[in-house]
C-alpha cells in the first residue's frame, strides 16, 4: 500500500492558522501511517484514515468509525473542528457528485497519456523529472499518475471520496502523496510546489479564480501553474446543455447515471463508431480521419466508458462556468504570473500556462 509518508508532513500546515501540525501515529505500515492524527496548536485535529490525511473541516463527520476507536486519544476529548458542518450547498453537492462519479468510474480504462499532455500544452515530459508538483482535484487519478510516471514527485488533492479511488490506482507509485483537502484552504506552506495544475476542476468550483489564485499561493519563486477549463466557443451548444441540467443535476446519482449512459451510447453509436469504421476503410480512411472532428479523434481512441463518464460530468456537475481567452488572461495578470501562454484545444476548452517570478505579465500570447 501507499499510506502517508513522514515526508509529507514537511510540507503540510493547518489550513486555518497556517501553523505545522504534530503527528500522532495509531497504525503504521512501516514507515508509513495508516491511522493517525494531525493535530494543531490552534486546537484543530484532523485524522489520517487509510493512508491519507483528511484535512477538511468536517472530517469527523465524514469519518465517525474513528472517531470512536480512538475517542480517548483525540486532544481534549473533542477537537474545535469535531462537529464542524460540511462547506457551503453548492460544494458540498459538487463533493458528492464528483465522489459518486469517480468511484463508479475507478477503472484506469487507458493511460491517458497523450490526453495529459494535451491538456497541459506546453509543457512537456522532460518538464517533470526532479521536481515536486501538486495535483488539485485529482479525481481517480489519471493525470498524476502520468506526472508521477513522467519522474515529479507528486502531492494529489481532492475534497472527494475520489481521493480513495485515486489512492488505489496510485498504490504502487511510492512518488505519489495524497491529502484529501479543500481548495479554498488547502494545507500546504506557501512555495512549497514547483508546479501545480488543474485539469477540469476549476471551472465546477463556485468561485473558480479564487481556487486559482490557491494554486498559485502554494508554487514555489519560478515555479509554473498550468490549468484547462471549459470553453465559452461552443455558445448554442452550451446553452442547449445548460437548459438540461437545469433538470438532471436535480436527478438522483442512478438516474444520472442512466441518463448519462444513454446519452453516450447515441453519441456512441451514432458518430463514434461510424467515425471508426470509416476511418479503417481502404481509400476512404485517410479522407474521414483528415476531416473528423477533434471530438470524433478523441473518443475514437476511448473505451466507451470514457464517454459514460464524461456525460455524467455533463449532466451531473452541480456548477459549470466556461471561459474564453480574455478570461484567462484576467486570471494571469491578476496573479502576476510572466511568460504565459493561453491556447485553445478545439472548441471545447482552454489551457492556460504561467509562471510565478515576481514579475507582472506584460504580453501574452494566443495560439490558434
Amino acid at each position: 500500500m501507499n499510506d502517508m509518508k513522514l515526508r509529507l508532513l514537511e510540507w503540510l500546515v493547518c489550513p486555518v492558522c497556517s501553523k505545522s501540525f504534530s503527528h500522532t501515529p495509531l497504525l503504521c505500515n512501516g514507515d508509513e501511517t495508516t491511522e493517525g492524527l494531525l493535530s494543531c496548536d490552534c486546537g484543530r485535529s484532523y485524522p489520517i484514515v487509510d493512508g491519507i490525511p483528511r484535512v477538511v473541516e468536517d472530517a469527523f463527520g465524514l469519518f465517525p468509525a474513528f472517531g470512536e476507536k480512538y475517542a480517548n486519544l483525540l486532544p481534549n476529548a473533542r477537537p474545535r473542528n469535531v462537529d464542524s458542518h460540511p462547506p457551503g450547498e453548492e460544494l458540498r453537492r459538487t463533493r458528492e457528485s464528483f465522489g459518486y462519479q469517480w468511484t463508479a468510474f475507478s477503472a484506469m480504462v487507458i493511460d491517458f497519456r497523450e490526453n495529459f499532455l494535451e491538456y497541459i500544452h506546453p509543457v512537456q515530459p522532460a518538464f517533470f523529472p526532479g521536481k515536486r508538483g501538486l495535483d488539485v482535484g485529482c479525481g481517480f487519478g489519471r493525470h498524476i499518475v502520468n506526472a508521477a510516471q513522467f519522474g515529479a514527485e507528486m502531492v494529489g488533492v481532492d475534497i472527494s471520496a475520489a481521493i480513495d479511488v485515486t489512492h488505489k490506482n496510485t498504490y504502487n507509485l511510492p512518488n505519489v502523496h495524497l491529502v484529501q483537502a479543500d481548495v479554498y484552504r488547502m494545507p500546504f506552506r506557501q512555495g512549497t510546489f514547483d508546479f501545480a495544475y488543474s485539469i477540469g476542476v476549476l471551472h465546477h468550483l463556485p468561485d473558480p479564480e479564487a481556487g486559482f489564485k490557491q494554486l498559485v499561493s502554494v508554487v514555489k519563486s519560478e515555479g509554473a501553474v498550468f490549468i484547462w477549463v471549459y470553453s465559452k466557443k461552443r455558445r448554442l451548444v452550451n446553452a442547449m446543455l445548460e437548459n438540461a441540467r437545469a433538470l438532471t443535476t436535480r436527478l438522483s446519482p442512478r438516474f444520472q447515471m442512466a441518463l448519462s449512459w444513454a446519452a453516450a451510447a447515441v453519441d456512441w453509436g451514432g458518430f463514434v463508431v461510424p467515425y471508426r469504421i470509416m476511418s479503417q476503410l481502404p481509400g476512404l480512411g485517410s479522407v474521414v480521419r483528415r476531416f473528423g472532428t477533434p471530438r470524433l479523434k478523441v473518443y475514437g481512441n476511448y473505451p466507451f466508458q470514457v464517454a459514460w463518464a464524461d456525460w455524467f460530468d455533463r449532466l451531473a456537475a452541480p456548477i459549470r462556468f466556461y471561459y474564453n481567452e480574455n478570461d484567462l488572461n484576467g486570471w494571469l495578470r491578476r496573479s502576476d504570473l510572466s511568460r504565459t501562454l493561453v491556447s485553445p484545444t478545439g472548441l471545447f476548452g482552454w489551457r492556460a500556462y504561467g509562471e510565478r517570478d515576481g514579475q507582472t505579465t506584460t504580453s501574452t500570447r494566443s495560439q490558434t
